[in-house]
């Protein structure tokens, strides 16, 4: 792996960026974070990029509270610029030119519908996660993975396996996360902020969508549907939906769960999760997303009505096929 690893490009006088895509998840953030943490001790400087939220979930990671909004790009030139568990740079959004201002994009993914858009481009998706990737990156180069390093990489892991629940779970998983556990990694605390103090309203949440979800064809497929006024109204974090569309899908017989999120009065967000046989990448990609086989999601244009109206019919004819796009 050494001769083709991409932080053979690091010298000690670069100037990084390290930059994920919008709406940040657990990898997303454990990658950002993690990575930021294990080049500070090898280049002159490292800026990592993201959306941040003070109450965050995430907020927990090592030097969360370090990392710079949109607001803060600026005009600074990068040697390199990392883009983190980003299946195409469009997903950048806000950050773009971050991009531009770089010398070099380097590309390091999992996402199988990964565009490439890098000048280097690491993407390998038989792995978990992007977290999973950086961990065995690292120790190939006898980088350094300090104890906040290896917390915020295992809870990419953690979170893009659903707790090693999901097909992604290897062995070369565990054997990473075995690695961090070794370096110093504070399970007990992404134990206890991301699965042992759910906020009250989530809960209520939760109950209120069981209550409102919608089943069709057989009870093989159950639908949320979430305005912003709802997420509002129960005063519920974006980056908590995931927790909602998992739980649903896991109900007996389901095989498919899909989530409409509306981003404004003109776009909508669909989450894909499937359990055995439906390529919810293959569906994602009729709207321009992806991600994996059995999770993916795509930005749409229009209302949470439009997008039922187009997405629906498309599942119908998956389901009454009885076989994948």
């Amino acid at each position: 792996m050494k001769r083709n690893n991409p932080f053979k490009l690091l010298e000690s006088g670069h100037r990084v960026a390290l930059v994920t895509h919008v709406h940040p998840d657990g990898d997303a953030y454990g990658s950002v974070l993690g990575l930021k943490h294990i080049l500070s001790e090898k280049v002159l400087l490292v800026d990592a990029f993201a959306e941040k939220d003070s109450h965050s979930k995430y907020s927990f990671l090592p030097s969360f509270s370090e990392l710079k909004g949109e607001d803060e790009v600026g005009d600074n030139e990068y040697d390199l610029c990392f883009v983190l568990d980003c299946g195409n740079k469009a997903r950048v959004d806000g950050f773009s030119s971050l991009l531009a201002s770089s010398k070099r994009v380097v590309n390091i993914d999992h996402h199988i519908s990964n565009t490439g858009f890098g000048e280097v481009n690491w993407v390998d998706p038989s792995a978990s996660s992007t977290s999973e990737i950086l961990t065995h990156l690292t120790a190939d180069f006898s980088l350094t993975i300090n104890a906040e390093a290896a917390t915020c990489l295992l809870t990419g892991i953690i979170m893009d396996t659903g707790s090693y629940l999901y097909d992604s779970t290897t062995k070369n998983t565990h054997v990473a996360t075995a690695f961090l556990l070794d370096q110093g990694a504070d399970h007990a605390s992404i134990r206890y902020n991301l699965f042992q103090n759910r906020p009250l309203q989530n809960v209520k949440f939760l109950g209120y969508l069981i209550g409102k979800m919608e089943l069709m064809l057989n009870n093989q497929v159950v639908l949320l549907t979430v305005s912003d006024e709802l997420l509002n109204r129960f005063n519920v974090a974006y980056e908590d939906l995931d927790e909602f569309i998992s739980y649903v899908r896991d109900i007996s017989g389901v095989e498919l769960a899909i989530i409409f999120k509306e981003l404004s009065p003109e776009e909508t967000k669909i989450s894909l999760r499937s359990k055995k046989w439906c390529d919810v990448n293959e569906l994602a990609s009729n709207f321009n997303g992806g991600g994996h086989e059995r999770a993916a999601g795509a930005v749409m244009q229009g209302t949470l009505d439009e997008a039922r109206k187009k997405l629906i019919p498309l599942v119908t004819r998956v389901f009454n096929g009885g076989q994948s796009v």
